[in-house]
């Protein structure tokens, strides 16, 4: 066989007949054997050591006769693949052409962080510093006085007159919370239950009436809509002194002057206009696609409202009762004018009782007001995820 049928069975040429399936007799003008490895000068297309040393098991399929790729050989990669515009194989130089892993570049490379770059980062705008420094001011302005009501709570009076400040020889005791609970002249725990009697109805009420008033505004138009709205909104700009006297007549001449239900339907009405207001901006959020399915499955006005507008109306009825209770249960204007007896006095009224004729027994009165301020604390406390999914609802509706 002559070196040109030796070129031509080889189906590894590198020239451009080999490589386009095209195999031809005639000699490339390349280098003089391209049908050799450059490594060893074997042949390309020597058979493997696994087959060369008698292994059993069929070669690849994708072998030099398949048409395919024949992928890499026992001494380097496919010449078809790696082969030089020239022809000839350059598995020998691909090593000089990778570069080693270790020698890789990082493609997210860590900056160098330094104490004052850090803190520059992290520092605050102008803007935001501001905001921090006031909302700490206030926040200072509501605690201490508390830490303050707190302290003297717990603390004899020889020890709250020189300050309530003053740790130095500080003593605790809970004798004042048991004089103000069972103080001679005006029981606060009586009193808290005289309070509770007034306020629980009056935040159920509120909220059931501001809630029947509220969808109709929000859903229907009907005459005098807008001068009704207005209306609202005009009683709850008045004040309360200035109700007050009508409101004196109303109850003395109804007879229920200085009784529960008179201070329940006092504070009902007072507190109906903002309930409804604030309902009705909460219920324009609540799609009327689903009142419309409804009543096209034949619900009732009235099943809608109970079955869809009160069950997704919860957040903002939960808001409505944390405001409501706080404001009835912490009321001192209109039980002092509508309520005269001792034995139903409320807590608000009590606590001006504790002061003495002599001398102001401040370890009584913070005492006191300890246990008048825990429920609604409490209450806020248990609600507070409702109360603020309703109060963001509203206000941006």
């Amino acid at each position: 066989m002559t070196e040109d049928d030796s070129s031509t069975d080889d189906p590894f040429d590198a020239g451009d007949g080999a490589r386009t399936g095209d195999q031809t007799t005639e000699p490339m003008d390349g280098p003089a054997d391209a049908s050799t490895d450059a490594g060893n000068g074997e042949p390309a297309n020597a058979p493997s050591d696994e087959y060369a040393n008698g292994s059993t098991g069929d070669p690849d399929p994708s072998g030099p006769d398949s048409g395919a790729d024949p992928g890499p050989t026992a001494d380097g990669p496919s010449p078809s693949i790696y082969s030089d515009g020239g022809g000839a194989s350059t598995s020998a130089a691909d090593g000089d052409r990778h570069i080693p892993v270790a020698e890789i570049p990082d493609a997210r490379p860590g900056r160098e962080r330094d104490w004052s770059s850090w803190l520059v980062e992290r520092t605050p705008s102008l803007r935001r510093s501001l905001v921090y420094a006031v909302a700490i001011g206030v926040a200072f302005l509501w605690v201490v006085p508390f830490l303050g009501l707190l302290m003297a709570s717990v603390r004899p009076l020889s020890e709250i007159v020189g300050g309530w400040w003053q740790l130095e020889g500080m003593s605790i005791t809970l004798e004042n919370y048991q004089r103000a609970w069972a103080y001679q002249t005006a029981p606060l725990g009586q009193a808290l239950l005289n309070t509770a009697i007034v306020t629980i109805p009056a935040v159920l009420v509120v909220m059931l009436l501001g809630a029947m008033a509220a969808y109709p505004f929000a859903r229907f138009e009907f005459p005098l809509k807008t001068a009704l709205f207005f209306l609202i909104l005009l009683v709850m700009a008045a004040p309360p002194e200035l109700v007050a006297m009508g409101n004196y007549n109303t109850l003395r001449s109804t007879g229920m002057f200085d009784t529960y239900v008179g201070l329940v339907l006092v504070h009902v009405g007072w507190g109906l206009g903002w309930v409804v207001l604030f309902l009705r901006n909460y219920l324009l959020g609540i799609p009327e696609e689903l009142e419309e399915a409804a009543r096209i499955d034949g619900a009732s006005r009235f099943q809608i409202f109970r079955t869809i507008i009160l069950p997704l109306s919860v957040p903002a009825l939960v808001s409505v009762a944390v405001i409501q209770f706080t404001w009835v249960w912490n009321a001192f204007f209109f039980p002092l004018v509508f309520m005269r007896s001792p034995d139903l006095y409320l807590a608000p009224q009590v606590l001006p009782l504790m002061r003495g004729r002599l001398q102001i027994d401040w370890g009584l009165v913070a005492a006191g007001s300890i246990l008048t301020m825990i429920v609604p604390v409490v209450l806020f406390l248990l609600l507070e995820r409702y109360y603020t999914r309703g109060m963001v609802a509203a206000v941006v509706d």
